[in-house]
């Protein structure tokens, strides 16, 4: 029966290998027939082939569906040839939260691909700040997100409430921790595929150390020669911006230097062009020229960070002496934020926030001794004029009634001794150069002003 049933799959994965080369173009296809040279070389030889194992972080744009196609061809092709072929573990990620019409859009790709049913195949996402098998249908707990939830308000209040800093190059971070945790999870992963060039490569390198070294680690100087070491050392900071008001402990390093997770560079092999639609067609999917302004744009979801800006905005008009302001252009703005609450509402609901939680974070209006908790109120909460006092007092952790000090854990998500401390401007100084830093930097990795930025974190590069 095994032996029927094994039949059975090979003819299927043939049909797949033929549909596959079928839709690639006359280009694609010397491509890929370059990549699996390119993998028999880094095996060690056609012999070696069955113990390699490739890791390919899988984004959500044409490039990342491409790669994925031409891996499938390239592990098919060799199955074929060789008594063995490589393993491969693809690691869904689109952070914050993947939306649901991108699960749909993976699954329908993954089906198309055969990739579901074929024990060569490990398909993984990341939720929340943990790394599970890939699922269209999500979980309904909000548990995984508990974490994730405490550590975007804390950093919002920590940065006045910038949708670039909470939805930036933080985000940078999160994906390198997800990154740990898919290795240690791993069976002996052997290297990591990727299409990003070299320079956007070398960019997110200095980056990375660079806010290693605001947070005084300074012995990572070899970093670049162990990409496992480097992806614990940005999960460490990773928990250092979550955390920022707690003693931080050392990274711990516990990659093995002595075998260094190879990276497999494959930008010259596949060339994107507008013209090779064939094989897109084929996956089921219809997605727009891959974007190329961020280093690792792919992995991010931009439906949050742009409800945020319109949430932001719609805020701003609300604060005194606005009104009246709002012209066409701010009106079709508003008009277009109904497109994205929907997907919005979905991370919402699984990290347990609230659209009161939010405009709260927008105004962040208990840094630097509530500085602007009293226009916050007035704002969005004028029955609590009267209980300013009471606010401060609770802040400074003096007396006050017990109402007080729930309204405002109800309206920030936040615990009381986190106000006190974002109030009394209690972080350490290398989680204060972190924090500084990773505010000044977008989603791209570029450096944004913002006069808010500069009341946030004064005394970061001190």
């Amino acid at each position: 029966m095994s032996d029927i049933h094994d039949q059975a799959m090979q003819y299927i994965y043939q049909q797949v290998l033929e549909r596959l080369l079928k839709h690639m173009s006359q280009a694609q296809r010397a491509s890929m027939q370059l990549l699996i040279q390119r993998l028999l070389v880094a095996a060690g030889g056609v012999e070696y082939i069955g113990q390699l194992q490739l890791l390919v972080v899988h984004g959500q744009d044409r490039r990342s569906a491409h790669l994925l196609a031409c891996l499938r061809a390239a592990q098919l092709t060799i199955a074929l040839r060789a008594p063995a072929t490589f393993r491969l573990r693809v690691v869904v990620a689109a952070l914050p939260a993947i939306s649901q019409k991108t699960l749909i859009n993976h699954e329908r790709s993954f089906g198309k691909l055969f990739l579901q049913d074929d024990t060569r195949v490990e398909l993984l996402m990341v939720e929340g700040q943990t790394v599970v098998p890939f699922r269209v249908r999500p979980t309904l707990s909000s548990e995984p997100w508990a974490q994730s939830r405490q550590a975007l308000l804390l950093f919002g209040h920590l940065t006045a409430g910038q949708p670039e800093a909470m939805f930036g190059s933080r985000l940078h971070l999160q994906l390198a921790n997800a990154f740990c945790l898919v290795l240690d999870k791993s069976q002996g992963t052997s290297a990591l595929i990727t299409l990003i060039p070299e320079r956007q490569r070398l960019l997110y390198l200095a980056w990375g150390r660079r806010c290693l070294r605001l947070a005084g680690e300074s012995g990572l100087h070899n970093t670049y020669l162990n990409l496992a070491t480097l992806a614990e050392a940005l999960g460490w900071l990773q928990g250092l911006a979550d955390a920022p008001l707690d003693a931080p402990d050392s990274p711990a390093a516990t990659a093995n230097p002595d075998s260094p997770l190879r990276v497999i560079a494959v930008d010259d092999l596949l060339q994107e062009k507008v013209d090779d639609s064939q094989l897109e067609q084929m996956l089921g999917l219809n997605l727009e020229p891959s974007a190329s302004q961020a280093p690792l744009s792919a992995y991010f979801d931009h439906d949050a960070l742009l409800h945020l800006r319109q949430l932001r905005g719609r805020q701003q008009r609300k604060e005194p002496g606005k009104e009246g302001r709002l012209g066409l252009a701010l009106r079709e703005r508003n008009h277009s934020a109904k497109a994205y609450d929907p997907a919005h509402g979905r991370f919402l609901h699984l990290a347990g926030l609230t659209e009161q939680q939010l405009v709260c974070l927008i105004h962040a209006p208990f840094a630097d001794h509530g500085l602007g908790l009293e226009r916050f109120v007035e704002c969005c909460h004028p029955g609590m004029r009267v209980a300013l006092p009471y606010l401060h007092r609770a802040l400074q952790g003096k007396p006050c009634p017990e109402p007080v000090q729930q309204w405002l854990m109800d309206v920030s998500g936040l615990s009381l001794a986190q106000l006190k401390a974002i109030y009394a401007r209690r972080m350490g100084q290398p989680a204060r150069r972190l924090v500084a830093n990773l505010a000044r930097r977008d989603l791209a990795l570029r450096l944004h002003s913002s006069q808010a930025s500069a009341r946030a974190v004064p005394q970061a590069a001190n």
